[in-house]
């Protein structure tokens, strides 16, 4: 490979190894050579990247992040006993959902089951929040989440595509309502198709891509789009940011044309602009570095509707790139000699750029497994005027080559001395050689026939369209051409990949199933359709056999026009959009396994103890600035492991709630009311203007009480309100989105409290952080009320991070949490553990004596409100019982002898409050 060197290179190490999965590092050759512009351009993509993390977890199931944060807290913080075998599950299990980016697995789409029993899990999570974790997750959201984990019936397949009319009701990807029927989101976007404008109807738009469909409480199907007002838009802000960092690097007007317009994709959520950006895209073949970065494919959708968040940062490898740039100048001689129709074909193929790149960032639904070659854009319209470009992964390939050297399963699988050696000699030039023809010339090959539909294939689409790309290239590896190219040595070569294409897809890849299951992932089932099917018309001329699981091969040459035949047939199918045809064809050929061959392939497999899947750490980019302060280099370290990667990601990464559904639908309530909300809350509207006292207004104004409207009221006259007024969250929810004083105050008092969830509850908490009067009503009127009340506080107060909001000044948070605590205590209510009352005494001290000033503060130094509301705070719980008293006496007793006059006072002010409640 180009450009290595021995010394830095690690890749194809072994980084982590844990259920089915090995984890590996790849290495960025050449990037240490690159301009400083380049490299700062790839950083900030690099970054634009990764803040999508996040949102691939939700797309991948509605729980997921939620179960992120439960199992990574808890393999970060548990104190116990780490070393037994049950908390080695847990390590497992978290591992697994981390490369999944979800509880379901990445190839096979089943749910995880855990191999830890569900009383020692519950052990776990007791004693974590007795250590003063998992505050943010209710009684009844954890009993939720370990049903989630333990109960096999429950969300067990993210993308099932086995039943062709309700695949969305056996799936639990997070695009669709979970009580939406196919049915329904097939009229949905058939209705939107035929409102489209005839000239938007020969530039289609990607209808459903960037969406999640969701209905209303009127029962209306609606779609969230993922935008920077819309659903996962604290994410999306951060991605719009560094790429705007980014574009100030772009290395052509092109490619900054293309940047600018994914930009005001992700701004608006128009999928022309999406179109825009991926034609802006395609043109610009000149840029040495490139990336994807957006909902970009539709395998997880049991539709094929959907996009996936995607990031991917790549450079060219110049040197390597010459291959790809052959295959695609020769574009029309492939098209015109492909063994299709001639109706079906590209009379003139346009736009055909295939590189050969090195990748320097994965993310989102390539991370940590990921293609070792893309082909895009998808959409056929945009194909078929501006081209498509493709790139094989060099870097990605070179390391995946280190990993399987020495393996042992060609010595377990290929039978005969003389097919090993064939595989030895060329297996590695084919491998690659296949990868460029099937992204740069299968994918980009051949046309729909005009006024197909190109949705039409369904739920068969994507396996139909990976067939048709590996047919294309498998026809074309056998042909001289390539030896006139100079892209094979010789005519022996293409028997290599003949060879392992087939045994793959009849034997090797049944080592990722499960013994009994079906194929189900698309990838697998395209390989079995065009393996089984060639088999089974070379098995009758004696060109092909299988005796067991040995694949013996007899002519080679007359297996290429059973291929040509093959894909004659899928190409018709693609541009027909027959799909009773393309479900018959996969039905046949590519889900069924013979579960004798089966079992006798995953015992041989066992015997290596290897691991069929395979994923990588990214390296850590970090930029060296000098003395001005401006960017000097960008540094790169490979020294990450798996789990200090993922914890990083989790901690520096986590934009969204824990619930960014949830979040959405609370702020579409609050801003698009229905008639009956918009109707009482215009009747309370109007008791306040009546009741009206311009004076009090005036004054409170003048006291620092600043709203935006202000009716003078009092509180006693928004309780009698509130009284006349229904208890309804959704009211609740508008009122508290005004900017109306009073209304903001009843709407606390309306809301019933057992409707409130952490997520709902902090972001009030952040929004009442800039008016006292608002954070105390907000906590006397509902907080203090919800039964986790008690839980959240304590977790604003001690967490660092808090369900992924972005807290202008989280201090302020704080504030509300000492607050709430005080009324909870008031109340009676604080029921908590020892150990968490101790860890909440100390953490008040520090709010009290922060460590910065110890005895440093002047004596004419004022409390500041956090310093008053933890006196405040201590006094409750010290008036709450006698073992409390003496608690609290105990931590504040190094105030007593302090040299500041302001913590002498505080500890005089504490124990007078106490010594004159006299607790029992």
């Amino acid at each position: 490979m180009t450009g290595k060197t021995a010394k830095n290179d690690k890749a194809g190490e072994s980084v982590a190894r844990f259920a089915d999965i090995e984890v590996l590092r790849y290495h960025v050759d050449c990037f240490e050579n690159l301009p400083l512009k380049q490299k700062k351009f790839i950083y900030y993509l690099n970054e634009a990247a990764l803040c999508g993390r996040d949102i691939i977890f939700d797309q991948n199931g509605r729980y997921n992040l939620r179960l992120r944060r439960l199992f990574g807290t808890i393999l970060k913080e548990y104190p116990g006993d780490r070393s037994v075998e049950e908390f080695l599950a847990i390590r497992e299990y978290t591992y697994g959902l981390w490369f999944a980016s979800g509880i379901h697995h990445h190839y096979s789409s089943d749910k995880f089951i855990p191999q830890f029993s569900k009383p020692y899990f519950k052990k776990v999570v007791e004693r974590m929040r007795n250590e003063g974790f998992l505050y943010l997750f209710g009684e009844k959201e954890l009993a939720l989440l370990t049903s989630i984990v333990f109960e096999p019936n429950l969300f067990p397949k993210k993308t099932d595509q086995s039943d062709s009319v309700n695949a969305i009701e056996k799936s639990s990807v997070n695009f669709y309502d979970e009580k939406i029927s196919q049915e329904e989101v097939e009229h949905f976007y058939n209705h939107q198709k035929t409102l489209a404008a005839s000239e938007d109807r020969k530039h289609p738009v990607s209808y459903g891509l960037n969406s999640r469909l969701a209905r209303n409480k009127e029962g209306k199907i609606y779609e969230q789009r993922y935008s920077v007002q819309g659903l996962y838009a604290p994410a999306i802000r951060h991605i719009v940011d560094n790429l705007t960092k980014a574009a100030e690097y772009a290395g052509t007007n092109t490619q900054k044309n293309a940047l600018e317009a994914l930009i005001r994709f992700y701004k608006t959520g128009d999928l022309k602009e999406y179109n825009t950006y991926c034609i802006e895209w395609v043109k610009d073949t000149e840029s040495r570095v490139d990336f994807i970065n957006g909902f970009t494919e539709t395998y997880s959708d049991p539709l094929g509707m959907k996009g996936s968040w995607e990031g991917l940062v790549h450079f060219k490898d110049m040197e390597s790139s010459v291959r790809t740039k052959t295959l695609s100048n020769h574009a029309k001689w492939f098209e015109d000699n492909a063994p299709i129709d001639p109706l079906f074909k590209k009379k003139n193929p346009v736009g055909i750029s295939a590189s050969v790149v090195t990748v320097a960032m994965l993310a989102g639904d390539s991370y940590p497994a990921t293609p070792i070659g893309i082909n895009l854009p998808n959409a056929d319209w945009i194909r078929a005027r501006y081209g498509s470009k493709s790139v094989t992964i060099e870097n990605i390939h070179y390391a995946y080559d280190v990993a399987k050297r020495a393996n042992g399963m060609d010595r377990l699988f290929v039978p005969d001395e003389e097919s090993r050696l064939l595989l030895e000699k060329y297996g590695d030039i084919t491998d690659r050689l296949h990868t460029d023809l099937h992204e740069c010339l299968g994918h980009g090959s051949g046309r729909l026939l005009e006024g197909t539909n190109p949705d039409a294939l369904g739920v068969c689409a994507s396996t139909i369209e990976e067939a048709r790309a590996d047919l294309f290239a498998l026809y074309f590896m056998a042909d001289k051409k390539m030896i006139q190219l100079g892209l094979l040595p010789d005519q022996e070569a293409y028997k290599a990949c003949y060879y392992r294409y087939f045994l793959n897809g009849l034997i090797t890849q049944l080592v990722r199933i499960k013994l009994g299951d079906n194929l189900e992932e698309a990838h697998m089932k395209n390989r079995a359709l065009i393996a089984n099917y060639v088999l089974e018309k070379a098995e009758k001329k004696n060109l092909m056999q299988l005796n067991g699981i040995e694949l013996i091969i007899n002519d080679y040459e007359k297996i290429r026009p059973i291929i040509g035949e093959l894909l004659a047939e899928v190409q018709r199918i693609k541009s027909e959009g027959d799909l009773p045809a393309a479900m018959h064809l996969i039905e046949k050929y590519g889900t069924k396994i013979d579960k004798k061959i089966h079992k006798k392939v995953l015992d041989l497999y066992r015997t290596l103890n290897i691991a069929p899947y395979k994923g990588f750490v990214n390296p850590l980019y970090t930029l060296a600035k000098n003395q001005e302060g401006e960017i000097a280099d960008v540094l790169v370290c490979y020294e990450e492991s798996y789990e200090e990667q993922m914890q990083r990601y989790d901690a520096g990464y986590g934009f969204l709630s824990l619930d960014p559904v949830s979040v959405y639908e609370i702020l579409q309530d609050s801003f698009n009311p229905s008639e009956s909300i918009m109707a009482q809350a215009n009747a309370l509207r109007k008791k306040l203007r009546l009741a009206m006292d311009g004076i009090v207004s005036t004054t409170m104004r003048k006291k620092g009480l600043d709203y935006k409207y202000n009716f003078g009221l009092t509180r006693e006259h928004l309780l009698r309100l509130a009284k006349e007024t229904p208890s309804s969250i959704e009211l609740a929810r508008y009122l508290w989105n005004t900017e109306v004083r009073e209304l903001r105050i009843i709407a606390t008092m309306i809301m019933p409290p057992e409707e409130l969830g952490y997520s709902e509850a902090l972001s009030m908490a952040i929004a009442a952080s800039y008016h006292t009067e608002l954070r105390e009503q907000l906590c006397m009127n509902l907080l203090s009320k919800c039964s986790d009340a008690t839980y959240w506080a304590i977790s604003w107060l001690m967490d660092k991070k808090n369900d992924g909001h972005e807290q202008s000044n989280p201090s302020e948070l704080k504030l509300t949490a000492l607050m709430l605590l005080a009324r909870i205590a008031f109340n009676g209510s604080l029921h908590i553990s020892n150990e968490i009352l101790q860890k909440l005494l100390l953490e008040t001290k520090q709010i009290l004596i922060p460590a910065e000033s110890k005895d440093t503060v002047e004596q004419d130094n004022l409390p500041s409100l956090h310093q008053q509301m933890a006196v405040v705070l201590l006094k409750r719980i010290g008036e709450m019982n006698r073992d409390n008293s003496k608690r609290v006496r105990i931590i504040i007793e190094s105030l007593k002898d302090s040299s500041s006059d302001l913590y002498k006072e505080f500890y005089h002010d504490i124990i007078f409050h106490l010594d004159y409640v006299q607790v029992d």
